[in-house]
């Protein structure tokens, strides 16, 4: 008797549906509004090319900035938060009696709102009264305190850091899932070889949790380059424009009522992460079958 059951076409009427009328449609109405003069201050909508694309190579310098801040933030968050949650993964996978509390603590900042999150480090970071510089200062490090926020050289840095404190259980979870897949016996055998556990962790952990790595680098580029709630509650972009972002930049956009030109900075970003998120993992879908 076959036990497969075939579904009938048409159950995916609906959800093709809702799915185009809702994601597909208003996207390809994006494209078209890119190449308009779309703004508050006409009464009508007038077709313009590439214009606003052109006006953002008019101001080079200031949209480089922007795509090169995004570039940074996405790139850093994306590193840390991998290296960090393998090394969780790694310490939890191991027989500890703790290991299924700890794995929840970890992974509890994950399910709070960026607001909130943001809300919480505008206070830990506050140079007056926040809880770094109070450490700091209660174990004598005055030198080191900041208006970490508001400094250009640690703004960045600051929104960095809270970030990846974010999203390290989300990286740790997809590692440990991918590390118990791993057989037991591969260890063994390589301990009796003499390998060292440096040795098992690159011939034998990394290339077969590497299905594991590529979602990880994948999610992590992704949310990084599409970065703007955390950003907007921590720093507002500042100082300056230190912080700014391509997502903050169509916020402003939008605020200022130029809404083509909004949806030109975000045809801009969409494609960008989608050229990285594609290289990304043509590549580490190659390295996966050498390895194989």
């Amino acid at each position: 008797m076959n036990t497969k059951r075939i579904y009938p076409f048409y159950f995916l009427i609906l959800p093709v549906g809702i799915y185009t009328l809702l994601y597909f449609t208003p996207s390809l109405f994006s494209f078209y509004y890119a190449l308009t003069d779309w703004n508050t201050y006409n009464e009508k909508m007038r077709f313009i090319g590439l214009d606003n694309f052109r006006d953002m190579l008019k101001d080079r310098a200031l949209y480089w900035e922007y795509i090169t801040h995004t570039f940074e933030f996405a790139l850093s968050t994306t590193l840390l938060k991998n290296l960090l949650g393998l090394s969780l993964a790694l310490l939890l996978n191991e027989g500890l009696r703790t290991k299924n509390v700890l794995r929840s603590i970890f992974y509890l900042p994950v399910t709070i709102s960026p607001l909130i999150i943001g809300l919480i480090f505008s206070s830990v970071f506050d140079p007056s009264h926040g809880l770094i510089n109070n450490f700091l200062g209660y174990i004598g490090l005055e030198s080191w305190k900041h208006a970490w926020l508001v400094d250009v050289k640690f703004a960045m840095l600051s929104v960095v850091s809270v970030e990846t404190w974010k999203f390290i259980g989300f990286n740790m979870i997809i590692y440990l899932a991918g590390l118990q897949t791993i057989s037991r016996s591969y260890y063994e055998a390589a301990s009796i070889d003499g390998s060292s556990k440096w040795q098992q962790l690159i011939h034998i952990t990394l290339p077969l949790i590497m299905p594991a790595i590529t979602i990880n680098l994948i999610l992590n580029l992704i949310n990084g380059f599409k970065v703007f709630d955390l950003i907007f509650v921590l720093t507002k972009g500042g100082p300056g424009n230190t912080t700014e972002v391509l997502n903050t930049a169509v916020f402003r956009e939008f605020s200022s009522g130029r809404y083509g030109s909004a949806t030109a900075i975000g045809i801009l970003l969409f494609l960008m992460t989608t050229l990285i998120a594609l290289s990304t993992l043509s590549l580490l879908s190659r390295r996966s079958e050498v390895s194989e």
